[in-house]
């Protein structure tokens, strides 16, 4: 695969997308959200993948839209809600509340780890809400910021945001549009974890590469299936779906080798299936 806007590399079970726009903040374009999408998807297909990480080269994670792209819409030369992605076989098979060009990162079976190595704002911050794991730099400063461009919310943004971290906190990043920095983004919940910046990148291979060696891949995508699909139903239906999963899941391969490796004292071998 040739990319442009982005790096991908594969290595230890895990797969790591870099948006490569240094020079720019990596500001997003839709080149580079195409590209992010080919290289995702291919990591889920991937049966040697076990976690993805997606992080930014450079001194920011992603700055927003690419300023050439947001003055055209100013102008009414573009608009300012991308098409969905195309209807590809992984698309067709999802719900479609993952049917749109940032929340389909919830139907991947694999875990994805955002690693905010720095500014996370705008559109940036948007892409990092649809992440299962998020790990700041120390140095990492997120916000909304739309209010101050004349704009308000996007992308789902204000359905996401307050299943984070709460409806009075999400609204007032949403109103105020101010930058928080990585200490607050942890005490409100945005981010799981702030590491000092230069270990970053060693936690999230640390976090991807626990997950990829030592967790049922089985059992990881169900669980992160899980988490996302009840949030859109009530407990008792929670529940029903949950234990009906359980029962599935007792008569997998994975959940045969997870005992067995535990009684033998060993790493187990997951196959996933």
């Amino acid at each position: 695969m040739n990319f442009t806007d982005i790096i991908y590399d594969k290595a230890d079970r895990i797969a790591t997308v870099t948006m490569n726009r240094p020079d720019k903040m990596n500001a997003w374009t839709a080149k580079m959200g195409a590209e992010m999408r080919t290289a995702m998807l291919d990591a889920e297909r991937d049966d040697n993948i076990g976690a993805i990480i997606l992080t930014g080269a450079g001194r920011a994670y992603c700055a927003g839209a690419d300023m050439s792209s947001l003055s055209e819409i100013s102008q009414g030369r573009a608009s300012a809600v991308p098409s969905a992605p195309s209807q590809d076989e992984y698309a067709k098979g999802e719900r479609i509340d993952y049917q749109t060009p940032y929340s389909w990162m919830l139907a991947l079976k694999k875990p994805v780890i955002g690693a905010i190595n720095g500014a996370c704002v705008g559109l940036g911050f948007t892409y990092c809400l649809y992440q299962d794991i998020r790990i700041a730099s120390d140095k990492a400063r997120m916000g909304l910021i739309f209010v101050q461009r004349g704009l308000a919310i996007e992308h789902g943004s204000s359905w996401m945001l307050p299943r984070i971290i709460g409806v009075g906190r999400a609204m007032e990043l949403a109103v105020t549009g101010r930058l928080i920095d990585a200490k607050e983004a942890l005490e409100i919940g945005l981010v799981n974890r702030v590491v000092p910046h230069d270990k970053l990148m060693e936690t999230a291979r640390e976090v991807a590469g626990q997950i990829a060696s030592k967790c049922s891949p089985l059992g990881v995508s169900q669980a992160k299936k899980m988490i996302y699909e009840h949030l859109f139903t009530d407990l008792a239906t929670a529940i029903k779906e949950d234990d009906a999963s359980m029962r599935r899941m007792t008569k997998s391969e994975d959940f045969a080798e997870g005992v067995k490796a535990f009684v033998e004292k060993r790493s187990p071998r997951f196959t996933g299936r």
